[in-house]
C-alpha cells in the first residue's frame, strides 16, 4: 500500500488531494495510512465499516473536493507523469468525462511482463461505434480519471454489481451520451498475482458481468432490469449450444488469465499448458491480446527493461519516502 501511495505523492502534477478509504481493514493498513498522512497534508483518510470496494469508491467520490477523481487500487502504481498527461488530455478534449490509459503488467517483484488494456476507444468515432452497439468500454480501474459530478449524477457505483460495478457505471454513463476515451500510452503499473480478487473470484466476476450486460440490454429495449434471480433463471433456459459457446469463451478467458499468472511467477510449463488451452477454447479473445500486449511490444522493443517506479524497500518495510511534509 505504501508504494501505491508514494506513486501518487511523486506525481509531476502536484495540485491534488489524496483520499485513502479504509474499508474496515484489519491487517495494519491503517497504521501505514496514518504514517503517510502525518507527513503530507494532501492526504485525508476516510474510514468505514467493511462494505466492499463499491461503497468505498462511492465514499471517495462523495467526499472528494476536486472536479476530477482518479482511482488507484492498493496493488497498482501510477507512473510519475500519469496525472499531468491526463489533465493535459482533458484540457484538449473538454467534453470527455472519463479518460483511461494503457498500462504495464508487473509481477509480484515489480518486473514488467507486458501491456494491459491495449484496446480502445482512442477516438470519438471509435467510442460512438462501440456505444451504438452497446459494447462496454473496459478500463483498468486504476487508470481512470473521472469527472466527479458526472459520476455522482449517474448514481455512482451500484453495490449489487460487485466485481462488475465499474463496467455497469461506465455503460450507464455512455448511455447518457458522455464521452469515454483512452490515451494510447501506458501510464500505470498493474500488478498481477494470484491473491487479486480478479484471479480468486473469476467465475463470480464473469457471472456479474453477464448480468450487467443483460441489464444494459433491458434498458436499451425499454424494459426493467432483471433481478439477479431472474437473470440466473433465464440463463438456465438458454439452448445448450448457446450455453456451450459461452462456457468455451469464458473458460478460454479464464485459462488466459491463469497463463498470465504463471508467466508472472515464472512457471513456464504451466504457462504453456494454460495458453494452449486458452487459444483452443477462445482464439478470438486470446490471439489478438497475446499479439498486442506481448508479441508486438517485444518486436517493437517498447517494453522498459525495468520498472520506472522504485520497488519496495528491502525487508518488506513500508514507508512514504517522498511525502512532502507540507
Amino acid at each position: 500500500m505504501a508504494q501505491a501511495i508514494e506513486s501518487v505523492l511523486v506525481q509531476t502534477f502536484r495540485d491534488f488531494e489524496l483520499l485513502i478509504v479504509d474499508d474496515g481493514s484489519t491487517d495494519g493498513s491503517h497504521a501505514i495510512m496514518d504514517r503517510c498522512a502525518r507527513r503530507d497534508a494532501r492526504i485525508r483518510i476516510l474510514s468505514q465499516a467493511n462494505r466492499g470496494v463499491s461503497a468505498a469508491g462511492n465514499l471517495g467520490f462523495e467526499k472528494a473536493r476536486g472536479e476530477w477523481v482518479s482511482r488507484l487500487d492498493a496493488d497498482d502504481l501510477f507512473l510519475p507523469d500519469k496525472l499531468q498527461r491526463q489533465v493535459a488530455f482533458i484540457r484538449q478534449h473538454p467534453d470527455v468525462r472519463i479518460v483511461g490509459t494503457l498500462g504495464y503488467f508487473i509481477n509480484h517483484a515489480g518486473r514488467i511482463i507486458g501491456l494491459v488494456n491495449s484496446d480502445g476507444p482512442f477516438t470519438r468515432a471509435e467510442f460512438e461505434r462501440m456505444a451504438g452497439r452497446g459494447e462496454p468500454v473496459f478500463f483498468v480501474h486504476s487508470s481512470t480519471l473521472m469527472h466527479r459530478q458526472t459520476v455522482l449524477a449517474a448514481g455512482g457505483y451500484r453495490e449489487q454489481f460487485v466485481q462488475a460495478e465499474d463496467v455497469d457505471l461506465w455503460l450507464r454513463m455512455a448511455e447518457k451520451g458522455h464521452l469515454l476515451l483512452k490515451m494510447p500510452e501506458p501510464l500505470l503499473l498493474y500488478r498481477l498475482h494470484g491473491e487479486s480478487l480478479t484471479m480468486k473470484r473469476n467465475a463470480e466476476q464473469k457471472r456479474c458481468h453477464r448480468w450487467v450486460m443483460a441489464c444494459a440490454e433491458a434498458r436499451r429495449k425499454g424494459r426493467e432490469e432483471p433481478l439477479l434471480a431472474d437473470f440466473l433463471r433465464a440463463e438456465k433456459r438458454r439452448p445448450w449450444p448457446v450455453r456451450l459457446h459461452a462456457f468455451r469463451q469464458e473458460s478460454g478467458e479464464r485459462f488466459y488469465q491463469k497463463a498470465a499468472l504463471h508467466y508472472a511467477g515464472g512457471n513456464y510449463p504451466a504457462l504453456a499448458a494454460c495458453l494452449c488451452l486458452a487459444a483452443c477454447l477462445n482464439p478470438g479473445h486470446v490471439i489478438p491480446r497475446l499479439y498486442d500486449r506481448k508479441i508486438a511490444p517485444v518486436l517493437e522493443n517498447s517494453l522498459p527493461e525495468e520498472s520506472p517506479v522504485p520497488m519496495p524497500l528491502s525487508g518488506g518495510k513500508e514507508a512514504c519516502r517522498h511525502a512532502s511534509g507540507t
